[in-house]
């Protein structure tokens, strides 16, 4: 069987398989043909419809060649010369065979149109509307789209007015319907579209009076006047100057009559077709559907998360269960250009939509209510109350019978209604997302770019709204690709402005939200626009606003309230990516570059207080604050645990306000923020984030002309190269340091850069340089004296003494070094002088003292939060094992050394799998050195 699209681009299926027409000409051809269905179409009229009088050279060997082509398209195996099974040749042209009277949209479209014009006129008013919705649907984009020719042109212009009268009867039938907020809608888009054709206008301004707006019913003829005036040089003709003055003097007559009574069996209905490309969403629809079958049902969610899709889809699955009544009203909690329906007001429409006559209809609103509750009473109904604004504006809307089901959608969270519940709506999940974006641009073209169409999905953060419209755009540009739309997005400053098409846009969504707050609640959310992670805590956000946490804990749970922001976690909060890119525009909009400064510095600040009170904890010995002076404006930790779980949380924000701090002029901050995270980052064993915070923070110590802040950047870097096994780098980083140390004359820093080059100089086979430089570190703070170093120099030059074969030394240095750090209370290094006294202990063979060390180094490293340090003693508990011939417990601690390291992502997983590879073992290696803070 044959089908064909013509209201949109031309396609067309055998035996639903689509085929491919070919060249434009071609399909010019084509179209010709089954616009004419089932007609011999001459050759000459072909000629003229394809080229008119841009005559090719040979035009009848052309359209010859067309057909032709044609004819392989529509049956590839046909036999040469055998009649064709839907192109017929004629003596005179060619007949396009389409047995099926519908086989082409455009007569589904005509018989729609007639039928739908039929239903209006005999007053069947919900069967017209549907036959309209159905032929209007049937457009795709531009029609006949991909077809060049003055037939092809002639045809577009001729359905462009046809589409346009059918969608102005169908507002008619709206307008009938008493649906007078949805006939303006489809009014104004219709005027908008042809401005010139009046009965748009005159449509408009109905339906804007009858819907109690006289002030805009007069405005949209002023405008209708002002495009006449503008391009035509005229004013409008009587029509709508009659209606203006109807309008003027309140003509009772421009008024509907009361609302027929229904009559026995009849059933009022009015629900919106369900969403043709709905997807996803099973766990929340069974969820919505659950909760209404016992009464109410909220659905809550963000600007364009689908909540309205959501309800419709589910009503439709819900109506079955209530014949009698199914209604459907917009609230206009968020409506461009349109103040929220009263209570009183939505419940006139309600009473009118079920047969009760205006003049019966009370005028308070308490009597409304009742009466609506009564005239509800004992039947099966389903309420579907639409984009309300709060609780207050739904609950006198609420039926009081159990036969009733109400499903409600806002932005907000109704807290505050008595009875039901409710089903928050989040992005949709990347398949489900996937699959949306498939449907409206066309399968094909997402299966052939799927890297691109994934960046895509991943710039509209998964808003089914965001997704909506880029994939439409998409669909109605067959020239641009899937990867050209993915560039397009891929500009975050751009981003919201290609996420709009006609009268959708994710950024006016977003701002009706936004423009409903409050003044403070609007501060707060366009600062966090500035917020350069992705989650941040209410600490943070208090000091971002400028605000007291009594306060910002208050704005932000508002903001969360209104699905402006979520919470996946007690008192942390984050942004949707959309979300982010609008508040960072309305932030740039409203506050000036010094207030975004000051609040960005406020940040930084407050950054850098916690963070430096988090080392102290960490590293209570590090011989440098960054402000002691400075007054306490960050987070305070009880102990270590706690400021861990900080950071650990906070991990993400860093690096990005390192960088914001030097962007902002805050140098500083940039260096001594990077500095502080030594100990968080040497404890969970972040590398590369480490590597990544002191390279953006380097710059700023430059700026500043702070060699000695340099010269401890450098430092850090070193230390990081070195745990990742970059021992050329670090070696030329603590070179740089060490000549930046002496330079200030900084002897104590120049101590722990001679003690960490020893450390690197070790691991690269250079026994005799790494002994040298530990000496003349230790030599170094014993001279200042610096104990801290002194005793990380005696930790380390025990490890190199094992290498030399100097055992004794090496256990007296160790020793030393952990009683000075029992003494302190400093648990990470004594775990790590604990490890390298195991080893030593196996060196020598003496495996019993070895493996109690090594436990008790391994419950210090526990104890303080030490992962990576756990890592290393895990793999010197299972050397241990391997030589004592233990395999099973060898084999199990080096399983859990693994797990630790391939978390942590450290080069020490590599040594493990291979001892574990060969578990009889070789050789034990060394243990990692100590990294000294100078």
């Amino acid at each position: 069987m044959l089908s064909v699209r013509l209201l949109g681009p031309v396609r067309a299926s055998v035996d639903a398989r689509e085929i491919a027409l070919g060249p434009p000409l071609q399909r010019a051809v084509f179209t010709v043909l089954a616009v004419r269905r089932d007609q011999v179409v001459d050759r000459g009229e072909l000629i003229d419809a394809v080229w008119g009088e841009a005559l090719p050279g040979n035009p009848e060997g052309a359209v010859h060649t067309y057909v032709a082509g044609l004819r392989r398209a529509l049956e590839p195996v046909r036999a040469r010369r055998s009649p064709g099974r839907f192109l017929e040749s004629h003596p005179s042209g060619y007949r396009l065979r389409l047995p099926d009277p519908e086989a082409t949209d455009l007569a589904r479209f005509e018989r729609l149109a007639d039928e739908g014009r039929a239903a209006s006129g005999a007053g069947r008013l919900p069967l017209a509307e549907r036959l309209l919705d159905e032929a209007l649907a049937l457009f795709d984009g531009s029609v006949l789209g991909g077809v060049p020719g003055p037939f092809a042109q002639a045809r577009r212009e001729w359905l462009a007015a046809a589409r346009q009268s059918l969608a102005e009867d169908r507002a008619e039938v709206l307008l009938a319907r008493r649906r007078f907020g949805a006939a303006a809608a489809e009014a104004r888009r219709l005027a908008d579209a042809e401005p010139l054709r009046e009965r748009p206008w005159a449509l408009l301004m109905t339906a804007l009076y009858r819907d109690g707006r006289q002030a805009e019913a007069l405005a949209a003829y002023d405008r209708a006047r002002a495009v006449s005036a503008e391009q035509l040089g005229l004013d409008p003709g009587p029509l709508l100057g009659e209606l203006r003055q109807r309008i003027v003097v309140a003509d009772p007559s421009l008024l509907p009559g009361g609302p027929r009574e229904a009559e026995p069996g009849e059933r009022w209905v009015d629900l919106p077709r369900d969403s043709d490309h709905f997807t996803g969403r099973t766990a929340e629809a069974a969820r919505v559907v659950a909760a209404a079958g016992r009464g109410v049902c909220a659905i809550d969610g963000m600007a364009g998360v689908g909540k309205t899709t959501l309800a419709v889809h589910v009503a439709q699955r819900l109506a079955g269960r209530c014949p009698d009544v199914r209604l459907y009203i917009d609230l206009h909690g968020h409506t461009p250009g349109r103040r929220p329906v009263t209570a009183a007001a939505a419940l006139e429409r309600l009473l009118l939509a079920v047969g009760v006559p205006g003049e019966r209809i009370p005028a308070g609103a308490e009597d409304r209510a009742a009466l609506w509750r009564s005239r509800l009473a004992g039947r099966r109904a389903l309420l579907v109350l639409d984009n309300a604004v709060d609780t207050g504006q739904v609950r006198p809307l609420l039926p009081g019978s159990a036969s009733c089901l109400v499903v409600i959608t806002s932005r907000r969270r109704l807290t505050g209604l008595d009875a039901g519940e409710s089903v928050s709506l989040d992005v949709l999940p990347f398949t489900d997302a996937l699959a949306l974006f498939a449907a409206v641009a066309g399968p094909d073209r997402v299966a052939a770019e799927p890297a691109a169409t994934e960046a895509v999905l991943r710039a509209c953060g998964l808003l089914p709204l965001a997704v909506q419209i880029s994939a439409a755009r998409l669909r109605h540009r067959p020239a641009w690709t899937v990867a050209h739309l993915r560039d397009r997005l891929a500009v975050e400053e751009r981003r919201l402005d290609e996420l709009a098409a006609e009268d959708r846009s994710v950024e006016a969504a977003f701002a009706l939200s936004y423009r409903s707050l409050a003044t403070g609640a609007r501060r707060m959310f366009r600062l966090l626009g500035l917020f350069p992670g992705a989650e941040l805590g209410l600490a943070a956000a208090a000091a971002l606003c400028g605000v007291d946490v009594v306060a910002a804990d208050r704005l932000l749970e508002g903001l969360v309230d209104c699905q402006l922001l979520d919470e996946p976690r007690p008192g942390r909060y984050r942004l949707h990516d959309l979300l982010r890119a609008y508040a960072a525009r309305e932030c740039c909009r409203t506050e000036s570059a010094d207030e975004r400064a000051a609040a960005l510095a406020r940040l930084a600040d407050f950054y850098l207080a916690t963070v430096d009170g988090a080392e102290q904890l960490l590293r209570p010995q590090r011989l440098d604050r960054a402000d002691p002076s400075a007054p306490r404006t960050g987070a305070e930790f009880g102990d270590r645990a706690a400021a861990l779980a900080w950071l650990d949380a906070e991990r993400g924000v860093f690096a990005p306000l390192v960088e914001t701090a030097a962007r902002i002029g805050r140098h500083r901050q940039a260096w001594q923020l990077a500095r502080c995270l030594w100990g968080f980052f040497e404890a969970r064993g972040h590398w590369t984030d480490w590597i990544c915070c002191h390279e953006l923070a380097l710059p700023s110590a430059r700026l500043l002309g702070d060699r000695l802040a340099e010269a401890r950047l450098l430092v850090g870097l070193g230390v990081a190269e070195h745990r990742l096994r970059n021992y050329p780098a670090a070696v030329s980083h603590y070179r740089n340091a060490l000549a930046l140390m002496r330079e200030a004359g900084f002897r104590s820093g120049e101590a722990g850069v001679l003690t960490n080059l020893g450390n690197t100089l070790r691991r690269m086979g250079r026994t005799a340089e790494a002994i040298e430089c530990q000496e003349q570190s230790l030599a170094g703070c014993q001279a200042i004296p610096d104990q801290a170093g002194e005793a990380i120099a005696l930790a380390n030059l025990g490890d190199l003494y094992r290498d030399a074969g100097r055992l004794r030394k090496s256990l007296a240095a160790q020793e030393q070094a952990l009683a000075m750090f029992r003494k302190w209370g400093e648990r990470r290094w004594e775990g790590s002088v604990l490890d390298g006294l195991a080893r030593t202990h196996l060196a020598a063979g003496a495996t019993e003292p070895a493996l109690v060390h090594c436990r008790e180094a391994l419950e210090c490293r526990r104890a303080c939060g030490d992962r990576a340090g756990e890592a290393e003693t895990l793999d010197t508990l299972g050397r241990i094992h391997l030589r004592r011939g233990d395999l099973a417990p060898a084999r199990s601690a080096l399983t859990r050394a693994l797990a630790v390291a391939q978390a942590l992502d450290t080069p020490l997983a590599d040594d493990i799998r291979r001892r574990l590879a060969r578990i009889s073992g070789g050789p034990p290696s060394d243990a990692e050195n100590n990294t000294p803070d100078p």
